[in-house]
């Protein structure tokens, strides 16, 4: 039988003295109803059955078993209606003292993800990764899973749906995405999916977990760092209110959104107390990993530069941008960083390798790798054998330069 919620504008063909229920018939429509109350909600649903004596016959019999269960507490809406919507299943299924869960068939991605944005994306605490959700959703997901049930998501279909992550538009056009936004993108479908799958008691098979032979191949890791005369060139044609902030990012390993976060109260005993960051103009005391909340010796070098701005800081923040506002990585990429580049005349690489510089300048003069590990957050030491070793070689020449520009109580530590 198919569900309607539509009120009934009928014609009645039988009224018992006391009513429990009835068949009727909306005007305009051919097709016999059944009219009843069953946990003090009315109950309208079409039989399927045109009006003819004989189906009306059929369609009072199963009125009468219907009001029979009923009574006898044995009636299963949702297995007699199941074209009633989940609203109304889950509401009886519920006061029959059962839980009801919806076919996976007839849950399609997109209305469940309009719900779940109500449940659960707008209680994230962080504003961040809502929105980075919320792009991926509306971008990527829904335009391609919107009308399919979760029934119909498949790894096959998961497969048609990587090959279609493409750039739209820019240099890039048509190219697939990068290995690491297709797994971002992975990412959030499967939240939804097995959040889906948790609250519907769903068994379904997880699309995903063959896909990464599916995947771009893994590139080999490249990391690039400055010289020191390209360092220097870089510090000479950038903006003198945003100087020591550079100079801090390659004195101390820390990235822009870190130094964003930087208040006065982060120094303290001698030290400099990495505790947040500030990203998109969101404060967050959750760093990229566990072991990036770390403390810093304060070198002259470093201590000069806090300071200094310690001393012209207005507010608690100990660094913002030339404006006023609250400095971000976002605003001193696009607007200081690159044009600082362009100027100096070096090749473009992104404000990261003044993380990457410092750990082969700290190698390169001689620092102790363990205590290298404390200074940049790392959980091992493996990241500074693989990726920065390499670059020691190179930076020989600078070995002196760079002992100045940290100063040799840099190398003493603590």
């Amino acid at each position: 039988m198919a569900g309607s919620n539509c009120a009934l504008a009928v014609e009645v063909f039988e009224k018992p003295k006391k009513y429990e229920g009835r068949i009727a018939r909306k005007n305009g429509s051919r097709k016999l109803y059944l009219d009843f109350f069953y946990h003090s909600v009315r109950v309208e649903k079409s039989t399927g059955l045109d009006d003819t004596p004989a189906n009306r016959r059929k369609a009072e019999k199963l009125l009468e078993i219907l009001l029979e269960q009923k009574k006898m507490g044995t009636l299963e809406f949702a297995k007699v209606f199941p074209g009633a919507s989940d609203e109304e299943k889950e509401f009886h299924t519920r006061l029959e003292g059962g839980e009801y869960a919806p076919d996976a068939r007839g849950v399609t991605f997109g209305s469940y993800v309009q719900r779940w944005y109500d449940a659960v994306w707008q209680n994230f605490p962080s504003h961040t990764k809502r929105e980075d959700y919320r792009s991926v959703i509306d971008y990527w997901l829904v335009p391609y899973f919107g009308t399919k049930s979760f029934f119909h998501i498949t790894g096959v279909e998961m497969q048609k749906f990587l090959a279609s992550l493409k750039h739209r538009g820019g240099a890039k056009d048509g190219q697939p995405l990068s290995r690491n936004r297709m797994l971002n993108v992975l990412q959030v479908f499967k939240t939804i999916w097995h959040d889906a799958m948790e609250e519907h008691r769903w068994n379904l098979p997880d699309p995903c977990r063959l896909l990464k032979r599916h995947l771009p191949k893994k590139k080999k890791k490249v990391v690039e760092v400055f010289r020191f005369a390209e360092w220097s060139a870089i510090i000479e044609a950038m903006e003198p209110h945003y100087r020591p902030v550079a100079k801090l990012m390659v004195l101390t390993g820390m990235i822009a959104s870190e130094i964003a976060a930087l208040k006065k109260s982060h120094i303290r005993e001698g030290y400099l107390y990495v505790e947040q960051s500030i990203v998109r103009g969101e404060e967050s005391d959750e760093l990229k990993t566990m072991y990036r909340e770390r403390r810093i010796p304060l070198t002259k070098a470093i201590a000069e530069i806090l300071e200094d701005a310690a001393s012209k800081a207005s507010g608690e923040y100990l660094f913002t941008m030339q404006n006023g506002m609250t400095f971000t990585a976002e605003r001193f990429q696009r607007r200081v960083w690159v044009k600082a580049l362009k100027q100096a005349g070096v090749k473009y690489r992104k404000p990261y390798t003044t993380r990457h510089t410092f750990a082969a300048w700290a190698l390169a003069i001689r620092t102790d790798q363990n205590r290298l590990v404390n200074l940049m957050g790392h959980a091992s030491k493996q990241m500074i054998y693989e990726v920065y070793g390499r670059y020691v070689e190179g930076l020989e020449q600078d070995r002196l330069r760079i002992l100045s520009y940290f100063g040799r109580d840099f190398k003493k530590g603590r």
